[in-house]
């Protein structure tokens, strides 16, 4: 495990980024809105894409009050909701009309522990969480290969998963069809299925691009840890009775800045490169973790599975 033997990686050893720019995923709150706030302060213009345009424009001026105006901190917002693919082809689409590249992708958005229901597209929500950022990320590759072209980028696309993944290993994910996704199984094997779908699109990602003759675009997935963010309102209304609970877990959990800490690394670092650390899983704080079998997916099948799941989806739906 590298880094083992060296100082804990700090917010402050992020780079001057600035003429980058970067999107952000479920920016408004949490682990997104502390992303978006280090990216701005060190000088990209971020993106912040959300469902909820209220919650959104006020998490922007949020950050721009604590960033003070003498950053001129440059921050916008695109509609973005995680559980329709149209929704994120089109805020690719809208992201391309006003950019011109696009050096860090952080899909960060998500949802945990909910209760069994369809979105709008007739995916099972939590399962959204891998199919919504497919939909996201594979409509900004060009522009990102584009990016990758330029002198000096240095592009990265950040996948947000969890050890939560290793949930599977009680239900075994199956995306050979819609119908086997959608499979009422366990809360917690379900969302251990769409952060297993993370880990899988970081995984096809690279080898594709590889494939494509892009070797300078890293793609990572990331556990943040256990935070104290609104990602606990999906147990709650699960099990409303685990209130109790909930107020000893956050004794137990970090706070968004720390939680934040790796996704940010994994974005910015120049290590990323210098370890060559392309499809790598990281753990908190900055460290590579060996994936499990069924995230290893060393025959490939379960990766190309999904993703040629995700494109019929898209081709349906989008």
């Amino acid at each position: 495990m590298f880094g083992c033997n060296r100082k804990q990686w700090a917010i402050s050893s992020i780079p001057n980024l600035s003429g980058h720019v970067a999107i952000v995923t479920g920016g408004n709150t949490g682990l997104g809105y502390i992303t978006v706030r280090e990216l701005a302060r060190k000088g990209a213009r971020v993106y912040m894409l959300s469902r909820t345009d209220t919650r959104a424009l006020a998490a922007i001026e949020k950050v721009k009050g604590e960033l003070g105006p003498e950053l001129k901190p440059e921050i916008e917002y695109i509609n973005f909701d995680l559980l329709s693919l149209k929704s994120a082809k089109k805020a690719a689409e809208t992201f391309i009309q006003r950019e011109n590249r696009l050096d860090i992708l952080v899909n960060n958005a998500g949802i945990m522990a909910t209760r069994y229901e369809l979105g709008p597209d007739g995916i099972e929500i939590q399962a959204c969480n891998g199919t919504g950022h497919f939909a996201l990320t594979v409509s900004l590759l060009p522009l990102l290969k584009e990016t990758a072209a330029m002198p000096d980028s240095h592009v990265r696309i950040v996948n947000l998963s969890s050890v939560g993944y290793l949930f599977t290993y009680f239900g075994k994910p199956d995306f050979s069809s819609l119908e086997d996704l959608n499979r009422n199984r366990s809360t917690w094997v379900r969302y251990g299925i769409s952060k297993l779908m993370n880990i899988l699109l970081t995984n096809e990602l690279q080898k594709r691009l590889a494939e494509s003759g892009t070797t300078n675009i890293y793609c990572l997935s990331v556990h943040p840890g256990v935070v104290d963010t609104e990602l606990i309102r999906g147990p709650l209304q699960s099990w409303p009775i685990l209130a109790p609970l909930a107020k000893i877990t956050k004794l137990f959990s970090v706070t968004p800045e720390q939680g934040a800490l790796t996704q940010l690394y994994a974005a910015t670092s120049p290590e990323i490169e210098e370890k060559d650390l392309k499809a790598a899983l990281l753990f908190p704080v900055a460290q590579l973790k060996a994936k499990a079998s069924l995230a290893e997916d060393k025959d490939g099948k379960l990766g190309s599975d999904f993703w040629a799941l995700c494109e019929a989806l898209m081709r349906q739906k989008a």
